[in-house]
């Protein structure tokens, strides 16, 4: 964003969840957590649809991690993705 700063250039983040594709072997792509690709894509486009100056791109399963610090929860999330860890 700084390099491209007073060009033309518009730069949007995309910040994705775990999504259901090949790039990290068949178990990502078949991961009932992961969310499947098309909903991933779906969601992106609404909101880039809708939202046409936004400069992040959330979904909505991305939220709670992206906001854990803002919210008071990173402790909480913090243990929900590392549950063997104990404090």
């Amino acid at each position: 964003r700084h390099q491209l700063k007073g060009t033309t250039t518009e730069v949007i983040e995309i910040i994705p969840p775990y999504v259901q594709t090949h790039l990290m072997g068949e178990h990502q792509a078949n991961d009932p957590n992961a969310m499947p690709l098309d909903e991933f894509i779906t969601e992106v486009m609404d909101i880039l649809s809708n939202q046409p100056t936004v400069e992040e791109v959330i979904v909505e399963r991305c939220k709670p991690l992206r906001f854990a610090a803002e919210s008071g929860n990173m402790d909480t999330m913090f243990q929900t993705l590392n549950p063997s860890t104990s404090r």
